[in-house]
C-alpha cells in the first residue's frame, strides 16, 4: 500500500500489529536507540504509553544488541507488559546500519511478536546483489516500511507499506460504510480503502510506474549500486586521511566521520566545536549538503550519498573541503 511516507506506513503497521496481538491492555514495543523517531511517534499514535516504548542498546556498529532485546522482553513480560511489536532497522537514518534481521525474525517467531522493519531509507538496496545479501531476512518480517522518495529517487510524497498478510490490515481498517457499498463492484481487485487510514489519496503509483517504464529497472539498480560504491570509496579516503576520523564503517550509502587530526590529542568538547564549525562552513560555501548526527553522544558529520547524479569527484571534493575547513579550524 502506498502512503504519504514512512511515518504513515509505520502508523498503519503498528495498528495492524496491535490488532494481531489482541489489543493488549499494557502493550510494549521495542526498537534500537538508533531508530527513527517516526517509529516511537507511531507507537504513541496507536495508544502505547511512553513507558511501553523500549529503546534497546546497540553494539559498536550501531546495530541492535540481541541480548539486550531478549532481556528487555523477558523483564517486561515479568512486569505485566505484553510485547506487541519489535522494530528493526534496515538502514538506520544516522548510520545506515542494518540490524540482525535473521536473528530478530527468529526471536519474533519464537516469542510470537510482530516484526516490523523500517526500511524507509535502505530497503531499495535489495535491488542490487550486495544489497540483497545485506538485507537477507527482511522477507520474514510481518511488515516493512519503504520510502520510494528516498533511494528509488521519486518526488515527494510516496511511502510504502508491505505486509506479509493483507488480511491483518483488513481486520482493522475494513468497514462496511453505506456510502461506499458500491465498491463491491470492484471486488475482484484490492480495495485499498480497506487496508489503511486514507480513503482519498493521490495517484502515487503513477510516478513510480512511469519512472520504471521510462528508464528501466536496471537504471535504478545501477544508481543504488553507485551510491554504495561511492560510500565505500569515501570510507577508504577517510581511513587514509590524517585529518579525518572514521566513526562508522560505510553502510549502504552512509559514512559517519569527524575532523580529529592524528596526534592532536583534542578533547571531545573541542572536537565538537571544530566539527560544528566545519558543518556551518560547508553550508555557507554551498559546496555540498552534509548533515550531522549524534552517535552515542559523539557529534558526527554524516555523508549520505543518495543522489543518482553524484560522482566520485563530488564526494572527493566534499571530503577535501572537510579536511581543509577542519585544519583551518584547528589552527585557529
Amino acid at each position: 500500500m502506498l502512503t504519504s511516507g514512512g511515518s504513515a506506513a509505520s502508523v498503519d503497521a503498528f495498528v495492524a500489529a496491535r490488532e494481531a496481538a489482541g489489543n493488549p491492555e499494557r502493550p510494549s514495543v521495542y526498537m534500537s536507540d538508533q531508530s527513527h523517531s517516526a517509529q516511537a511517534r507511531a507507537a504513541v499514535i496507536v495508544g502505547i504509553r511512553r513507558e511501553g516504548i523500549r529503546m534497546v542498546a546497540t553494539d559498536g556498529e550501531y546495530c541492535l544488541d540481541m541480548k539486550a532485546l531478549a532481556r528487555a522482553v523477558a523483564e517486561d513480560r515479568a512486569a505485566g507488559f505484553q510485547p506487541m511489536a519489535i522494530c528493526a532497522n534496515a538502514g538506520a537514518s544516522s548510520t545506515g546500519a542494518i540490524d540482525p534481521l535473521q536473528e530478530m525474525a527468529d526471536f519474533c517467531e519464537a516469542e510470537d511478536i510482530w516484526l516490523h522493519v523500517d526500511a524507509a531509507y535502505g530497503g531499495f538496496a535489495a535491488l542490487t546483489r550486495d544489497g540483497a545479501r545485506l538485507l537477507a531476512g527482511i522477507e520474514r518480517a510481518d511488515s516493512i516500511g519503504l520510502d520510494p522518495h528516498k533511494w528509488l529517487f521519486q518526488p515527494y510524497e510516496v511511502g510504502c507499506l508491505l505486509v506479509k498478510d493483507a488480511s491483518k490490515l483488513e481486520d482493522v481498517f475494513a468497514f462496511g460504510t453505506t456510502v461506499l457499498q458500491d465498491t463491491i463492484w470492484g471486488a475482484n481487485h484490492p480495495n485499498i480503502n480497506d487496508r489503511g487510514l486514507q480513503l482519498s489519496r493521490s495517484f502515487r503509483a503513477l510516478k513510480i510506474w512511469m519512472s520504471i517504464q521510462t528508464f528501466g529497472m536496471s537504471a535504478f539498480r545501477r544508481a543504488v549500486s553507485k551510491g554504495m560504491e561511492l560510500s565505500k570509496r569515501a570510507e577508504a579516503y577517510v581511513q587514509e586521511s590524517r585529518t579525518l576520523e572514521l566513526l562508522t564503517p560505510a553502510s549502504l550509502g552512509i559514512v559517519c566521520m569527524r575532523v580529529n587530526p592524528a596526534g592532536a590529542g583534542l578533547k571531545d568538547e573541542t572536537l565538537e566545536e571544530i566539527n560544528r564549525e566545519v558543518l556551518a562552513r560547508l553550508f555557507w560555501d554551498d559546496l555540498a549538503f552534509v548533515s550531522s548526527t549524534s552517535l552515542h553522544g559523539t557529534f558526527s558529520l554524516r555523508l549520505c550519498i543518495i543522489n543518482h547524479s553524484t560522482s566520485w569527484n563530488d564526494v572527493r571534493e566534499t571530503l577535501e573541503a572537510v579536511e581543509r575547513f577542519g585544519e583551518e579550524a584547528v589552527a585557529a
